[in-house]
């Protein structure tokens, strides 16, 4: 059963991605192989046709023994000049550049940011902090490659979603506590209904464990196979010293979602600092974890983008 209380339009895509989950037999693929396959699925079930005016271009950045693949978005119109570099969600293990590139079209044509998509290496395989290692190098990479590839700015504005906005924060935590390397500066951050912290104990973790999408179950699994338990950036909001030095910081939460409160706790924390940096919070009411994957098939998920991106733009304009 689908809530009422939540966007018509998302309680749909939950009602087809559920049915997609039945209608899947896959004896042959364990737990991790078979997540995989059905945030491809789910994907190409939502994709339409991409937006005009959008030039999208693939990469690959050399990296120690690894390539990591990353994609361009460039709007041709509106443009900021600036870069957007976008961590992908999907619980550190699921999720790819292809699942979250309706997401990554909308970000440069509401922001006007040419939008950068990293494919980081994903759990159980590559425990943490290898996602946040891959996300330091594309930082890198962007400061080596300066007047070499347009998109190669510095500063850079970082985000993610879900468990990317988890890295995008632990790369920010990083790079305050080490800011003489050699690599692009974060400017600012967006992040869309982060993971905070592996307890699970908010509220809203009973209010919305069932039915919203994002289960309770799920996101204990997720945490559990993130590994790097004794890696301090593991818990990024717990990093006091860190906290102040961190770029102006947009967060935007789901009403229907159980990561709101942890999310919104944090927000409140960086808020709470007394020379912190500026923190704007928003709740999108009415909408579920994941909402902004599924804004092509929602008017009103796009609407809560676009307001992210309004968002991004306020924090970075002082």
């Amino acid at each position: 059963m689908i809530p009422s209380d939540i966007d018509p339009a998302l309680a749909i895509c939950l009602q087809r991605f559920a049915r997609l989950d039945a209608e899947t037999p896959t004896p042959q693929l364990d737990y991790v192989q078979r997540r995989r396959l059905l945030s491809e699925l789910q994907a190409r079930l939502l994709r339409r046709q991409g937006l005009a005016g959008i030039a999208v271009q693939n990469h690959f950045v050399a990296a120690p023994g690894r390539e990591i693949a990353v994609r361009s978005y460039h709007p041709s119109h509106h443009v900021s000049g600036k870069t957007l570099v976008w961590l992908h969600g999907g619980g550190w293990m699921v999720g790819s550049l292809d699942t979250h590139d309706d997401l990554c079209e909308h970000l440069a044509h509401y922001s006007g940011h040419t939008v950068l998509s990293v494919h980081y290496r994903r759990t159980p395989e590559n425990p943490f902090p290898a996602a946040v290692e891959d996300a330091r190098a594309v930082l890198q990479w962007l400061h080596q490659m300066q007047d070499v590839l347009p998109f190669a700015r510095n500063p850079v504005l970082l985000g993610g979603d879900s468990a990317g906005g988890h890295l995008a924060l632990a790369t920010a935590v990083h790079a305050a506590l080490q800011p003489h390397a050699a690599q692009a500066q974060i400017q600012a951050l967006l992040l869309l209904y982060p993971c905070i912290l592996p307890d699970l104990a908010a509220p809203s973790v009973q209010a919305f464990a069932q039915g919203y999408g994002l289960t309770e179950a799920a996101m204990r699994q997720y945490w559990q196979a993130l590994g790097g338990a004794d890696h301090a950036l593991r818990t990024p909001s717990l990093c006091t010293p860190a906290l102040p030095l961190l770029p102006p910081t947009a967060i935007m939460t789901a009403s229907h979602d159980i990561l709101r409160d942890e999310a919104e706790d944090f927000a409140r924390q960086l808020q709470a600092l007394p020379q912190g940096p500026r923190c704007l919070l928003q709740r999108a009411d009415g909408m579920v974890h994941g909402f902004a994957r599924m804004l092509v098939a929602s008017p009103a998920a796009r609407q809560h983008v676009e307001a992210a991106c309004r968002m991004l733009a306020q924090v970075h304009a002082r």
